[in-house]
């Protein structure tokens, strides 16, 4: 009984007691770190007091604040005032988990060509005005995430310094269809920066792309984008390219490379690479490539023989209804004319066209749209007639051309020297 009465009173005691200490700490600290004309005194030039200055309102409403954490938890080595310069904070000692991912990460790593490290806790996270993640006025919310990305990325000096000279990854997602999403819509679940490059979707497990690990790397794009279109990457995976490419074929696309990557558009957008008409731009970046075809015996020049038939003269003319490669082919599912759940297989075309000509015969197997040579894509006698054709429509054009040039002649020539004739 005598215990639980001193207990207690002491509890009480101890906690005013360190309360008070707390509040003592605190306005030691705040004495010259809130005080502009101290800072301006003790300061070598107004960047460096800014960079000490430390407002008790704006602290006391950051998380470490409201956990009622003081100066001297996180600066350690200060025991006096006045002190020397404080040594950097070690969070790791309160948030390992997180000082374990950052030091193992491309930021956290110091860099090979200036020894420099590319990020701090602080460069995201602000030294002391730290806000809960979820706190839509914190650096690293999840709808402005971006701003404070940029402020390195955006920075061409500093990221020369990393050996980066691309500037422009936060300003092209702005413009893209997730960027767009995320701020004109606000769509909290469109995919901000640590969604795609944070391993795991963990914001300090950052790796550069060409890491293997990185889940931007070309070897794991299109499971990092199947997070969120998980049926367009079970489509894709069911097709030629997916199949392929799980076999460690790095020849087929992924999803990058038909949609891009921080400017990714939507298809209804005229600067996407898979809008209408550069859909056979896009595909044409490897079906048209020698080198490819050669290798995996691959039709050639698909592009160009798409330009010359109809569709391919319709589409460049401005008819964005007529049909291009993925009207035929596919999107993402996308299999050889020999597979029979092909949209081109012999068995199919009849449904593939009649989407946008119903009620087409059967016939229209026997069509072909990328023709680079009648007489070897469809028949001797196509190519006789084709030519005897032309020599008939160009024999025509040769006549009347020769007509009127001997009418022009004899307007020109002939009826003058007749009139000068005549008058003598």
């Amino acid at each position: 009984m005598a215990k639980s009465t001193v207990g207690a009173f002491v509890v009480p005691a101890l906690l005013v007691v360190c309360l008070a200490r707390t509040a003592t700490t605190q306005e030691y600290c705040s004495a010259c770190h809130a005080s502009n004309a101290m800072l301006r005194r003790l300061a070598p030039d107004s960047a460096a007091a800014e960079r000490v200055r430390v407002d008790p309102s704006h602290y006391a409403h950051s998380v470490h604040g409201a956990a009622g954490i003081t100066c001297t938890t996180c600066h350690r080595d200060i025991a006096s005032v006045p002190h020397d310069a404080a040594q950097p904070v070690a969070c790791g000692r309160c948030h390992a988990d997180a000082a374990r991912d950052l030091a193992a990460s491309v930021h956290g790593r110091p860099f090979n060509g200036s020894g420099a490290v590319p990020a701090t806790c602080a460069d995201c996270h602000t030294s002391h005005d730290i806000l809960h993640p979820t706190d839509p006025a914190s650096s690293v919310y999840r709808m402005t995430q971006f701003e404070i990305c940029a402020t390195c990325h955006s920075d061409a000096e500093r990221m020369a310094t990393f050996g980066q000279e691309n500037t422009e990854m936060v300003r092209t997602y702005l413009h893209s269809v997730h960027g767009r999403g995320l701020l004109a819509k606000g769509l909290t679940v469109a995919p901000v920066c640590t969604d795609c490059h944070g391993i795991g979707g963990e914001a300090h497990r950052i790796e550069q792309v060409a890491d293997s690990v990185s889940p931007m790397n070309r070897d794991g794009v299109a499971d990092a984008c199947g997070r969120c279109h998980v049926g367009v990457r079970n489509q894709w995976a069911r097709g030629v390219h997916g199949r392929e490419f799980t076999t460690g074929n790095r020849d087929v696309p992924t999803c990058t490379d038909c949609h891009g990557e921080h400017a990714v558009s939507a298809i209804t957008d005229t600067s996407s690479g898979v809008f209408p008409t550069h859909v056979a731009r896009t595909c044409a970046a490897c079906h048209d490539r020698e080198d490819l075809n050669e290798k995996y015996d691959l039709p050639t020049a698909r592009a160009a023989s798409f330009r010359g038939s109809f569709h391919g003269v319709a589409l460049a003319s401005g008819e964005l209804t007529v049909a291009n490669c993925e009207s035929c082919h596919g999107a993402h599912e996308i299999r050889p004319s020999s597979d029979s759940l092909s949209t081109i297989n012999p068995n199919n075309l009849v449904a593939t066209c009649g989407r946008c000509h119903p009620g087409i015969g059967s016939g229209v197997s026997m069509g072909r749209v990328h023709v680079t040579s009648v007489r070897e894509d469809i028949n001797t006698l196509a190519w006789i007639i084709q030519w005897f054709y032309a020599l008939i429509v160009g024999g025509i054009v040769l006549y009347g051309a020769a007509l009127i040039a001997l009418d022009q002649y004899r307007h020109r020539v002939v009826d003058p020297r007749r009139k000068g004739h005549h008058d003598g």
